[in-house]
C-alpha cells in the first residue's frame, strides 16, 4: 500500500512540474513578445517626431532647404541606433519629400512618408 502512494505521489508531483514548466514557457513568449512591441512603438515613436520636424522644415524651406533641413534633424537628435533618409523631386507644381526612418542594427525600415509642397507662394 505504502508503494502505490508513492509512485502516486511521484506522478503527481511530475505532471505539477511539467505544468509549470509548460506556463513558464508561455509566460516567456508573452514577455518576448510584448519586449518586441515596445521596441516596435519605441521605433514608430521617434519616426514620427523625426518626420514631423522634416516636414516643418520642407515646408518652410521647400526642396531648396535640403541642407537646413539635414542640419535641424542632425542637431535636434542624437539616436545613434536610428538612422534616416530624404529623397526630393519636384514637377511643374510640387516640390517632394519622401522621408524614410530605419532601425540602423536591423537595417529596417520603420516609417517612410512622402510630403507635398505646392511651388507658388501664397499671399
Amino acid at each position: 500500500m505504502q508503494k502505490s502512494k508513492s509512485a502516486l505521489f511521484l506522478m503527481e508531483l511530475i505532471i505539477v512540474i511539467l505544468f509549470f514548466a509548460l506556463t513558464s514557457a508561455v509566460c516567456m513568449r508573452v514577455f518576448i513578445k510584448a519586449h518586441d512591441v515596445a521596441h516596435e512603438t519605441e521605433s514608430a515613436n521617434y519616426a514620427v517626431l523625426w518626420a514631423d520636424n522634416a516636414a516643418e522644415c520642407f515646408y518652410e524651406f521647400g526642396g531648396s532647404g535640403r541642407d537646413m533641413i539635414e542640419t535641424t534633424l542632425s542637431s535636434a537628435f542624437n539616436l545613434p541606433e536610428y538612422s534616416y533618409s530624404l529623397d526630393f523631386s519636384s514637377d511643374e507644381t510640387f516640390e517632394y519629400m519622401t522621408f524614410k526612418f530605419f532601425y540602423t542594427p536591423k537595417s529596417e525600415e520603420v516609417y517612410a512618408y512622402t510630403f507635398k509642397r505646392h511651388k507658388k507662394e501664397v499671399s
